[in-house]
């Protein structure tokens, strides 16, 4: 049960690392905080709520990972070296993928729920 309490808080320490020095992450949260309450309004199924939500927290989880890689990099050595360069440019991939993950999902079910109202509009008239 320590080890877990202890993962706990390391895991802890690297949300606040992330929060305090990370611009993109901390940029990321915020807008996390303001979407995960409009997926709650806009999202008229389960389903739909959660794959909004998850698709906004999944942007979090990779720029984690992605600050952590670079971080790392940095660590080994700041000189010139294209396998480095390789590894972060693959590691932003991964968010921008995130991203593109993030506009599909956000931007189907926006587009299900406009549709569903302009055919009810039309069916009010």
């Amino acid at each position: 049960m320590f080890r877990i309490y202890k993962a706990f808080i390391y895991a802890l320490q690297g949300l606040k690392h992330a929060l305090k020095f990370e611009f993109a992450f901390q940029i990321e949260t915020i807008l996390a905080c303001v979407l995960i309450p409009v997926a709650f309004l806009i999202g008229e199924t389960i389903v739909e709520i959660i794959l909004l939500i998850s698709s906004t927290l999944v942007i979090l989880i990779v720029e984690l990972i992605n600050s952590a890689i670079e971080i790392t990099l940095n660590r080994i050595g700041e000189e010139q070296n294209n396998l480095t360069k390789i590894a972060k440019d693959m590691a932003s991939a991964g968010v921008l993928v995130s991203l593109i993950l993030w506009v599909f999902i956000w931007g189907l079910i926006l587009l299900f729920i406009l549709q569903q109202n302009i055919l009810m509009d039309r069916e009010g008239l």
